[in-house]
């Protein structure tokens, strides 16, 4: 079974955020970077629930997964996400050195 990716409008906001960071850098490792985010959005599009549970998933009413994917330069970055019905939902994208989603963000879920 395929399940449909949606990226909420905070999840687009870090992906902008996230990318134009990268290109002050690095256009092309900007462009790896969404590359990236692609791929293991399609992988969690055939099968979201390989993925693992995410540290805050234990404050959450939701059961929220991570997806995580990397640079070349072997930062890793997670996709936040939960499963409703056939739709991959991703809450927020997360870079190497930002903490853990705050009680505010979760209860935006």
């Amino acid at each position: 079974m395929n399940f449909r990716v949606k990226l909420t409008a905070e999840a687009v906001r870090n992906q902008n955020e996230i990318a134009d960071w990268i290109a002050q850098h690095s256009i092309e490792g900007a462009m790896r970077w969404l590359d990236s985010l692609s791929h293991v959005l399609d992988q969690a599009s055939s099968s979201p629930l390989s993925f693992a549970i995410a540290a805050e998933d234990e404050f959450s009413h939701k059961e929220l997964r991570n997806a995580l994917f990397g640079t070349r330069k072997g930062r890793v970055f997670r996709a936040i996400f939960y499963v409703d019905g056939d739709i991959v939902i991703v809450t927020h994208l997360r870079g190497p050195d930002q903490k853990n989603l705050s009680d505010d963000e979760l209860n935006g879920i």
